[in-house]
């Protein structure tokens, strides 16, 4: 990988852990004010809603501005709400310390998808492996930085949790300072087909959407098999989910499941299903928690493989608008697995629900055979030098800028 992609990594990286790592001192602060358990519950939804109700409309930004502008708007605007939470926790201000971190992740909804948009470009032919790390990034952040954030809970380093996290995003800007995305290509007005016209592209989101809803459903389900199952308790649970959320960074090492995009969705499904059967027949959670990181590499497997879908599928001047949307329906499948499961998990109990988790992922199976349209892919394959009208020959327009 060049240079600059690893910059990229490494900056998306550190934001994406640093505006996660507050929230588990929100957390436990809002629980000790006491009142309803109500106000937690809606403490954790403020750190996943912003994702559901904006990343559809963010994603599009980068689409029509230049992708590195948009990168580095979204880096200072979340480092200026990490300042607010780290003020407002020093005064006292714990509702304000909320919205401000809840205000940081909104700001950060466009970074993704324009990053996942312009990977094609600035990877060239290492986008694959390029776009397998972003993905792993991505969803490891979500584990890695309130995991950094708990542990930063002891009592003589709770006051520094803000300061690590503010620390962390200026760093991140100071990483990626300096590298350029470009504009996104345009395309002529007519040769893009409108998203609910594009199977490919439905198939992909209904994939993510079903991939991210048992993920959920599984995380809860732990629970259950950790206190009944592996009689391993509280303790036990919280081994079992640390396992399972760590095993995303070791999705890289599932290179050699499926060769191209689409058979790396249909085989890391297949995988994914036939580790969920499996986990409630194991005896003991020592045994559960290689399959369990599996099936966290497994997860993240798929999903960039879809994202890699994505890219060939959409044409570039439209791509960060569409893999907003797809954000928008990951987090929201999450959070319907994660509704899903208690009431599920009490009617059919966990090995039941897990074999439900997987039948599900199975019968996404046939979503993961998608097309890439014959223009599209020449379309990606243009470099950002070629004249503007060549390009416009084949639907498409060159660079601007």
């Amino acid at each position: 990988m060049t240079a600059a992609v690893r910059r990229l990594l490494v900056g998306h990286a550190l934001a994406s852990v640093a505006m996660s790592l507050p929230w588990p001192l929100l957390l436990v602060l809002v629980h000790a004010r006491g009142g309803p358990d109500v106000l937690v519950g809606l403490t954790a939804a403020a750190r996943m809603l912003p994702y559901v109700l904006l990343s559809w409309a963010a994603g599009r930004l980068a689409d029509r501005f230049r992708r590195d502008l948009v990168l580095r708007a979204t880096l200072v605007s979340r480092f200026g709400c990490l300042v607010a939470v780290a003020l407002a926790l020093a005064g006292d201000h714990l509702p304000l310390a909320v919205v401000a971190a809840s205000a940081a992740i909104a700001c950060g909804t466009p970074a993704y998808p324009a990053l996942a948009a312009a990977m094609p470009s600035v990877a060239g032919p290492r986008r694959r492996r390029a776009t397998d790390l972003l993905v792993t990034v991505e969803v490891a952040s979500f584990v890695v930085g309130p995991a950094v954030g708990g542990l930063l809970l002891v009592p003589a380093a709770r006051a520094s949790v803000p300061v690590v996290a503010v620390a962390g995003m200026a760093v991140a800007l100071a990483v990626v300072t300096g590298v350029g995305l470009g504009r996104p290509t345009r395309t002529v007005s007519g040769h893009q087909p409108r998203l609910p016209h594009r199977p490919s592209v439905v198939g992909c989101l209904v994939v993510l959407a079903v991939l991210n809803a048992v993920a959920a459903a599984l995380a809860l389900t732990l629970l259950p098999l950790a206190r009944d199952a592996w009689s391993s308790g509280d303790s036990g649970f919280g081994l079992a989910t640390s396992l399972l959320g760590f095993g995303a960074l070791a999705a890289p090492l599932l290179w050699w499941l499926g060769r191209s995009a689409a058979g790396r969705a249909r085989y890391g499904l297949i995988f994914f299903a036939c580790a969920l059967v499996a986990l409630p027949m194991l005896p003991e959670l020592l045994w559960a928690l290689p399959l369990l990181a599996a099936i966290g590499a497994a997860s993240v497997h798929v999903e960039s493989a879809v994202t890699e879908q994505i890219q060939d599928a959409v044409a570039d001047g439209q791509r960060a608008g569409v893999l907003g949307v797809a954000d928008s329906v990951m987090v929201g499948a999450a959070l319907v697995g994660s509704l899903a499961a208690p009431w599920l998990g009490d009617l059919l109990g966990s090995t039941l629900l897990l074999v439900l988790l997987a039948a599900i992922a199975l019968a996404a199976l046939p979503f993961t055979r998608t097309r890439t349209p014959a223009a599209t892919r020449v379309a990606a394959m243009l470099p950002a030098q070629r004249s503007a009208p060549a390009a416009e020959s084949l639907g498409v327009r060159g660079r601007v800028g």
